[in-house]
């Protein structure tokens, strides 16, 4: 992710509905899928994640390569030790943690396969893993090249890699998936465009944003009983057998 793009996330992810409608989703699922223990958030970025976090009782640990994001999270959580490496990393010891999380990590990861392997090392017999990626490489615009993201996914695929790193699926599902007609037209009619803007979070959309972090939000309801057909996103538990 490039520099600049930190600051902009840290001033962005207490507020902005994608942010909002993600954690309602995720930690729903936590709340079902994780038991409280010693978690890893990896790709700590700006800290944000892991304060909500420490707030529901996990023992938060995290993981993050750039200086500049770790320079947001310690003075977000300062409680949080955190191990300045890449993923996967041979600094986090085999077997230490009931939960990890990678929240829109694996596809800045250019081995992602590797990732996965890591993550099962890295967990405790019975720990899980929540995973969020971005679907659809039709979807792909300059914002995900300013992101540094390599790929996005679709359901098949994320399966695939899930079963080969040895990881036992629990949810899988797209996301995202009430405002996807919206966004896809958006993002396909932004290619044809002379210039893209380059970042999808440049600014909340005033007083829609709270409906719109409401709608994405709700999703979770739906995806206690069943997963969702598309979405702009995918996520994903996984448990370590």
């Amino acid at each position: 992710m490039e520099k600049s793009m930190y600051a902009e996330m840290a001033e962005l992810e207490k507020n902005h509905w994608w942010f909002q409608g993600r954690r309602a989703v995720v930690f729903d699922l936590m709340r079902h899928y994780a038991p409280k223990g010693k978690l890893l958030d990896i790709g700590l970025g700006t800290g944000f994640n892991a304060k909500a976090f420490c707030d529901q009782g996990y023992d938060v640990h995290g993981l993050e390569p750039s200086p500049d994001a770790i320079l947001f999270a310690k003075e977000a959580v300062p409680q949080v030790a955190i191990v300045q490496s890449v993923f996967p990393s041979s600094e986090i010891p085999s077997g230490t943690y009931d939960v990890v999380t990678l929240l829109d990590v694996v596809e800045h990861l250019e081995d992602d396969s590797a990732a996965l392997r890591d993550v099962h090392r890295i967990l405790n017999k019975g720990g899980v893993a929540v995973i969020t990626v971005p679907a659809f490489q039709f979807l792909w615009t300059s914002h995900d090249e300013r992101a540094h993201h390599f790929r996005r996914y679709r359901k098949r695929e994320l399966q695939k890699l899930f079963q080969e790193a040895g990881l036992t699926v629990r949810v899988l599902s797209y996301y995202n998936f009430f405002l996807f007609p919206l966004i896809a037209l958006v993002r396909l009619f932004g290619k044809l465009r002379w210039k893209e803007a380059g970042n999808d979070f440049n600014k909340s959309p005033g007083f829609l944003n709270p409906i719109l972090a409401s709608l994405f939000g709700s999703e979770r309801f739906l995806l206690r009983f069943t997963p969702l057909p598309y979405g702009v996103s995918l996520v994903a538990v996984v448990q370590k057998s």
